[in-house]
């Protein structure tokens, strides 16, 4: 089944380039993106996904195993069906990695992963599932259990690297995003189950740009301590944990401006080559 796709057109008056698609990491939905939609805008159009089981997107037959490779086959399918051609992907946690994998297949002018999932040196075994049940069980509770910011902090605290920018309806969308999703099993699994192919992502980045980015406080991802490719970009936000788009908002539009401004060289560089080439 396709992913949703949902469109925020720029504030700028112009889209000169590709569109920014923005797409989630395990457990979550739209709700990721909503400390940094508006000034994404200011600088392209704006597609958030919702992967297939997730949010409003029906899950993949199940004759398909959602690894992270078939995600981003889904959403090549849905911005076929959208009439988008290229994107700039932008992706957090599995997103991260299913951004990579777009990138691979074609469809990105540039790729910027945040606290990528699958740069592990090998498959992890499986999760408990505790979190995942208590916040199913507290679904109807949770506005009232999270109106005080402290316990927002302490029930959130496994993805933010401080006091974060969780407002309260925030922090409901988001656990209840992760609690109701219908194929987070099978895209745990699927996930856990593989690591990114690090030689496939450096031959990425030698034709477009590709920003890692990790938060130094985040206690689920870590970036890798063997070298990547020199071409691949990296850089820490001090202050973030494993969604730093709620830790720092500055921080992760500057990330994502970095990579497109780097795309846009690179295109101006190959247009010059271009009509250097005509003469």
């Amino acid at each position: 089944m396709a992913p949703t796709l949902l469109r925020h057109p720029t504030t700028s008056g112009t889209a000169p380039g590709p569109p920014l698609l923005l797409v989630h990491g395990l457990g979550g939905d739209r709700h990721s993106w909503t400390s940094v939609i508006e000034p994404l805008r200011e600088r392209a159009d704006v597609l958030v996904a919702e992967l297939p089981g997730f949010g409003s997107a029906p899950p993949l037959s199940q004759d398909v195993t959602p690894t992270p490779l078939a995600l981003a086959r889904s959403l090549a399918h849905a911005l076929d069906d959208a009439g988008v051609a290229q994107v700039h992907a932008v992706g957090v946690s599995l997103g991260g990695w299913v951004a990579l994998e777009l990138g691979r297949l074609g469809r990105a002018a540039s790729v910027t992963a945040l606290a990528p999932a699958g740069f592990w040196s090998g498959a992890l075994g499986g999760s408990t599932g505790t979190a995942r049940r208590l916040a199913r069980r507290a679904d109807r509770a949770l506005p009232a259990l999270l109106a005080s910011p402290g316990v927002r902090r302490r029930v959130l605290g496994g993805v933010l690297g401080g006091p974060g920018a969780f407002e309260h309806a925030d922090a409901v969308a988001v656990i209840r995003g992760y609690a109701r999703a219908t194929d987070f099993g099978r895209t745990d699994a699927a996930m856990r189950a593989a690591a990114v192919d690090r030689d496939a992502v450096g031959e990425l980045a030698a034709r477009i740009p590709v920003e890692l980015v990790w938060g130094a406080r985040d206690r689920l991802v870590r970036a890798p301590r063997a070298p990547l490719a020199p071409a691949i970009g990296q850089r820490t936000l001090p202050e973030a944990g494993h969604l730093p788009m709620f830790d720092d908002p500055a921080g992760t539009v500057a990330a994502i401006g970095d990579a497109l401004r780097r795309a846009a060289d690179a295109a101006g560089d190959r247009e010059r080559a271009v009509a250097e080439g005509a003469r």
